[in-house]
């Protein structure tokens, strides 16, 4: 089965601290994503032409902008599947737990029976065959 894909640090370039390509109160900042931001695993998934699923920890109203900016670039985007939190207010930063994030993708590709491909390693644990660890960087696969 295809694997599923993590998106920021995966396919994309993640840089911490950074609101250009994430900021939780602006999801259409993915919008600015170019050619530039993406990892060689993305250049790779990209240049494949398969259509591909994306397991990402960004929240439900990104996953549109998240389709325009891909597909603008190429991809072949299929289903974006979101597990993360919409922030409207700074108030509700609380609401944001990678622990709970990291729970929701193991429980997902467990559910689907998917390998999940991702550059967090919390987001892996106790996946076995069905994680793949990958670093941002990487250039095969």
């Amino acid at each position: 089965l295809k694997p599923l894909f993590d998106l920021d640090g995966t396919l994309i370039r993640e840089e911490r601290g950074s609101t250009r390509l994430f900021d939780f109160l602006r999801p259409h900042a993915i919008l600015n994503l170019t050619e530039h931001d993406l990892t060689p695993l993305g250049v790779l998934v990209r240049d494949s032409g398969k259509e591909f699923d994306i397991l990402t920890a960004r929240g439900p109203e990104n996953a549109e902008f998240i389709r325009i900016a891909l597909e603008a670039l190429g991809f072949n985007v299929g289903r974006i599947i979101t597990v993360g939190v919409d922030i409207h207010e700074a108030e509700e930063m609380s609401k944001v737990s990678s622990k709970a994030v990291a729970a929701k993708k193991i429980r997902i590709a467990r559910w689907v029976q998917r390998k999940l491909v991702d550059n967090d390693e919390r987001n892996l644990k106790g996946l076995g065959e069905l994680g793949e660890l990958v670093s941002q960087d990487q250039e095969t696969f």
